[in-house]
């Protein structure tokens, strides 16, 4: 009688030990596919400064090939007539009339996107950190890295070449 009860136990225990190990590999897959990295590279077309002000988004100027294009009337005597536009230069003018500053930088893709379904050539609009957006000159290549989780996000700037 006790070897049957010590074999209902054991096998209760490989159950137990083949489940937690089917969770582990289960949770080891969904951290694998949506903390995963995805690499870019591209050229940079424009760059863009929005604002957030009472809930309400505005685009406050955009850096293009052309030159700064000012969109916020309010600010336009503070930021026109600037040759190479520095948002270091600038932020605590934007701070005192925004709640909230964020930056844009729109990328012609040269090896596509697949997490934002572009082929190469095609460009989107990434939100990148305010330390990059100086860094990042309108025609440069840059190679960058996404993640699964916020495909819309420049995580990392990984190579930057004029």
């Amino acid at each position: 009688m006790k070897f049957l009860v010590a074999g209902k136990y054991r096998l209760l225990i490989i159950s137990s030990v083949f489940a937690l190990v089917i969770c582990l590999v289960t949770l080891m897959h969904y951290y694998q596919y949506y903390y995963q990295s995805v690499i870019v590279e591209g050229i940079v077309d424009h760059k863009a400064v929005v604002g957030i002000k009472n809930e309400v988004t505005k685009m406050i100027l955009m850096v293009t090939p052309h030159g700064i294009i000012v969109k916020d009337r309010d600010l336009e005597r503070h930021l026109t007539g600037i040759e190479e536009f520095k948002l270091s230069k600038v932020i605590n003018i934007l701070d005192m009339y925004y709640d909230e500053i964020y930056c844009t930088v729109s990328i012609r893709t040269t090896t596509g996107n697949p997490l934002n379904g572009l082929a190469p050539g095609e460009t989107l609009a990434y939100i990148i950190d305010e330390k990059y957006f100086d860094m990042l000159k309108i025609g440069a290549k840059v190679k960058f890295k996404i993640m699964r989780l916020d495909p819309l996000g420049i995580s990392e700037i990984i190579k930057i070449k004029d």
